[in-house]
């Protein structure tokens, strides 16, 4: 998808701590190898993993789309799609925890 499209996109889910639950549940199953428990990318020497608590390491893109579409069909060489593992609407509610986690100005 181009950036541009990408960066249009708007997270369809709601912001409630019940998503946030549900989006870190997934995080923590699927992400915190790469990216650490606490979104920091510290714990794993093998990966190139940015921080997402830093969005000015985010090489794809710091939208809710442009997260929305790296997760979903991969990003780079380390960072492999979920399109398969994941339901459109688990991805939106890993955007939403992703948020919770960075930066104030950058929460919804």
């Amino acid at each position: 998808m181009p950036a541009d499209q990408a960066r249009a996109l708007e997270n369809p889910v709601e912001d409630s701590p019940a998503v946030l639950r549900e989006g870190r549940k997934t995080y923590l199953r699927l992400c915190q190898y790469c990216h650490g428990a606490d979104g920091r990318a510290q714990a794993n020497p093998d990966f190139e993993a940015p921080s997402l608590r830093d969005p000015t390491e985010w090489r794809f893109g710091a939208s809710d789309g442009e997260i929305f579409v790296s997760i979903r069909d991969g990003a780079g060489h380390d960072m492999p799609p979920f399109r398969d593992k994941l339901a459109d609407r688990e991805i939106w509610e890993l955007v939403r925890f992703i948020r919770s986690i960075g930066p104030a100005t950058g929460r919804r």
